[in-house]
């Protein structure tokens, strides 16, 4: 089972990873029948044209392909363009064997260290796009470009051929790095480099402004709520 999970918008790359699918069985027939791929894109913004017209393509495209490459008992496409709630999310990433996350254009994008998260058996394998922003942190997922439906289909090959052990060897430190870089650390972060540029910005005798004592204080809390 492989699984995307977002909301429906041109910025994921969700009509990428259907291509991906379509190249994958095109250039490997043997896995038609063995892969199913579930998409949940939770609806946003259906009142613009421009998403009802995504909406409108992913829909099309996931019929193509289940005309194309399905039977009588067989799908290889499931879209479910409506609302999860997180704890059916978190069953989605427990079940799923690979995890899609092809943004076009991202920030952070947490879909990708809420799987990793999930996945406390240490199993499963994510394809992550070099545009997202998790890619800088989790560099053991499969970095993919959304834009090459080929690499991207390759990308999925090796993540169903991938052994446990590989795996394991890859979820392993995503999830450590993620523990270890939780909600505490980044705000700690994020203050002490607010009380450092406070302190640039002194007048220039280099005296530390008065309340940059503060900052760095609310930074050693949080770095102790952390450890």
């Amino acid at each position: 089972l492989c699984v995307g999970v977002e909301r429906l918008d041109y910025t994921k790359g969700i009509p990428d990873r259907f291509h991906a699918l379509d190249e994958l069985f095109t250039r490997y027939p043997e896995w038609v029948g063995k892969v199913v791929f579930l998409q949940v894109a939770a609806p946003s913004r259906g009142t613009l044209p421009a998403y009802q017209q995504l909406h409108d393509e992913c829909l099309s495209y996931a019929e193509e392909l289940n005309q194309r490459y399905g039977g009588e008992n067989y799908s290889p496409v499931l879209m479910l363009a409506e609302h999860h709630s997180q704890e059916q999310v978190y069953e989605i990433y427990r079940a799923a064997d690979i995890c899609m996350v092809t943004s076009l254009h991202d920030g952070m994008n947490l879909v990708a260290k809420e799987f990793v998260a999930a996945r406390d058996d240490e199993q499963g394998v994510l394809l992550l796009s070099t545009f997202a922003g998790a890619s800088r942190e989790l560099l053991e997922a499969l970095i993919v470009n959304p834009y090459d439906a080929t690499m991207m289909g390759e990308a999925l090959l090796q993540a169903l051929t991938m052994t446990p052990d590989e795996q394991r060897e890859r979820m392993r430190p995503m999830r450590e790095m993620i523990r270890d870089n939780n909600v505490y650390r980044w705000a700690g972060s994020m203050l002490l480099d607010a009380a450092r540029l406070r302190k640039r910005g002194a007048t220039g005798n280099g005296e530390r402004p008065s309340n940059s004592n503060n900052v760095v204080s609310i930074f050693e809390r949080a770095r102790k709520a952390a450890s």
